[in-house]
């Protein structure tokens, strides 16, 4: 069976600011078992914690910002979104695909970073 070609994409999650820190963990867990299972990975995971939000998303006012880069077979992200959509303790979330000029980017801002340290 061929394997199906898989791309690049950037996903910014916003969880629920009050869940425990065991809590916040499975869920990352999940999402990253999630991926693995529908035969992508995650390549880069930031931590952003805790913000305030613009405007309040199901009556919270606080979120927990975790971005990740991931890979995924293109036939594969109407499940992914499904089964994100289920996850309770996810106020918001935001899947971009990464294009190859936006890679090319992102090494030059980080260069400069790092170059600015």
């Amino acid at each position: 069976m061929k394997k199906a070609k898989s791309d690049l994409y950037e996903m910014m999650v916003v969880l629920k600011s009050l869940l425990p820190d065991d809590v916040r963990k499975a869920v990352h867990k999940s999402m990253v078992d999630l991926c693995k299972d529908l035969g992508g990975e995650v390549e880069d995971v930031d931590v952003w914690g805790k913000r305030y939000l613009t405007y309040k998303i199901k009556s919270h006012d606080e979120g927990y910002y975790i971005v990740y880069t991931l890979t995924l077979p293109k036939d594969k992200i109407a499940e992914f979104r499904r089964r994100m959509d289920l996850k309770q303790e996810i106020l918001r979330y935001l899947l971009v695909k990464v294009e190859e000029n936006d890679l090319e980017r992102n090494k030059i801002k980080k260069k400069d970073m790092e170059v600015n340290i």
